[in-house]
C-alpha cells in the first residue's frame, strides 16, 4: 500500500474526491463560551440540526497565537465558502443559523484564549480538552472530522533540551495527524515553518518541524486512499500576540515595515524569509482545510511557501476548478 501511495503522489494532477459527513460527536470534554464550564459531551442535537454538507474541522492548538486566528477564519468562512451547482455557477452560504463549517478547537486547557472570550466567533466553536501527545484522546477528538489542522509549536528556550524542542514541534503535530488517519479524515493541514538561515539555536526546532512535514507527505497523503495534506511554511508571523495578564505584543509594528522593505528588493530569497501577516496564514489554512477542490490543494501533497502566503490572496482569489 505504501508503494501504491508513493506511485500516486507522482501524479499530482490526480484529484482528491472527499465525501463529507457529520455524525454525533461523543466523548469530548467541551467548554461552552457562555459559562466556560467543562461538560462531559457535545450536545448531539447540534449535529442533528446541521445538514450533511457541514464540514467538521478540528484545530489543534486552536487557542494559540496562530491557531486562534485559524479558528476565527474557519468560523468566518461561511462568507466565502461556495458549492458548485449543476450549471457551473456558485452559490454562497452566509447563514449563521445553518453554518457550513463546524469548528472544534483542541488544547490542553480546553478553553478559548482569555482575550477572545467576548468575541462573537468564540461562540461558534466547540472548545475541547485534548493533549496532542495523547494518542487515545486525539482519536476521540478527531472522530468524524473531515479535516484536521495542527498549529502547535514551541520556540526553543534556553532551559529546554533539544529532544523536548523537537518533540513539541514534531510529535504534537504527528500524533493528531495519525489519529486523524485512523478515523478516516481526508485532509490534514500542518502549520510548519520556514527556518531563517544563519540563526543559531534552531536546529532542534527545525528538526521537529521537518518531522511533522515528513509525516504529512510520506504517511498521511495518499491519493489512492483519498487523503491529502497541505503544509504551510510561514517565516516570522506578523500580528499582535497576546500574553498573560492582558499584555499585547504588537509584533506587526516591527515586522510589517520589514516585509515592505524586503519585498521592495525584488529578491526571491528576501521574500522567502519576510514576515507574513497572521491573517494570511489563517486564511490559507482555512481554505486548505475546507476547499477540497481548489486547484492549489487538490493534489496528494502540497506546500504553501512563505512567498505565496505573502503574495496570494487565499481569502478571495483562489477559485474552484470549473464544475
Amino acid at each position: 500500500m505504501m508503494r501504491a501511495c508513493m506511485h500516486a503522489r507522482m501524479h499530482e494532477t490526480s484529484r482528491v474526491r472527499a465525501s463529507f459527513s457529520l455524525h454525533s460527536i461523543r466523548s469530548l470534554v467541551v467548554v461552552r463560551p457562555s459559562s466556560f464550564v467543562v461538560r462531559p459531551s457535545v450536545v448531539e442535537s447540534n449535529a442533528e440540526k446541521m445538514s450533511s454538507a457541514v464540514r467538521r474541522v478540528v484545530v489543534f492548538g486552536g487557542n494559540g497565537y496562530v491557531g486562534a486566528a485559524i479558528s476565527r477564519a474557519l468560523v468566518e468562512s461561511d462568507a466565502w465558502m461556495t458549492t458548485a451547482t449543476g450549471n457551473g455557477t456558485a452559490s454562497t452560504s452566509t447563514s449563521m443559523s445553518t453554518p457550513s463549517v463546524a469548528v472544534a478547537c483542541a488544547s490542553r486547557s480546553g478553553a478559548p484564549p482569555t482575550w477572545a472570550r467576548r468575541e462573537r466567533w468564540v461562540e461558534r466553536v466547540e472548545w475541547v480538552t485534548c493533549d496532542a501527545l495523547d494518542a487515545a484522546t486525539c482519536e476521540t477528538t478527531t472522530r468524524d472530522a473531515d479535516a484536521v489542522v495542527t498549529a502547535i509549536g514551541a520556540l526553543p528556550m534556553p532551559w529546554m533540551g533539544g529532544e523536548e524542542i523537537a518533540r513539541l514541534n514534531g510529535d504534537t503535530n504527528i500524533v493528531p495527524g495519525r489519529a486523524a488517519m485512523i478515523n478516516g479524515t481526508t485532509r490534514l493541514v500542518v502549520v510548519g515553518a520556514t527556518i531563517p538561515p544563519l540563526v543559531p539555536g534552531l536546529a532542534a526546532y527545525a528538526r521537529g518541524k521537518a518531522l511533522a512535514e515528513t509525516f504529512a507527505r510520506d504517511e498521511f497523503a495518499c491519493v489512492d486512499e483519498g487523503r491529502s495534506a497541505v503544509v504551510l511554511r510561514p517565516a516570522a508571523v506578523s500580528g499582535t500576540r497576546r500574553v498573560g495578564g492582558g499584555v499585547s505584543l504588537p509584533l506587526s509594528l516591527v515586522m510589517d515595515p520589514a516585509r515592505v522593505v524586503l519585498r521592495a528588493t525584488g529578491s526571491a530569497a528576501a521574500l522567502a524569509h519576510a514576515p507574513v501577516p497572521l491573517d494570511n496564514v489563517a486564511r490559507a489554512a482555512a481554505r486548505a482545510a475546507l476547499d477540497f477542490e481548489c486547484e492549489t490543494f487538490d493534489r496528494g501533497f502540497s506546500v504553501v511557501s512563505n512567498a505565496s502566503l505573502i503574495t496570494e490572496d487565499y481569502y478571495n482569489l483562489l477559485k474552484r476548478k470549473p464544475a
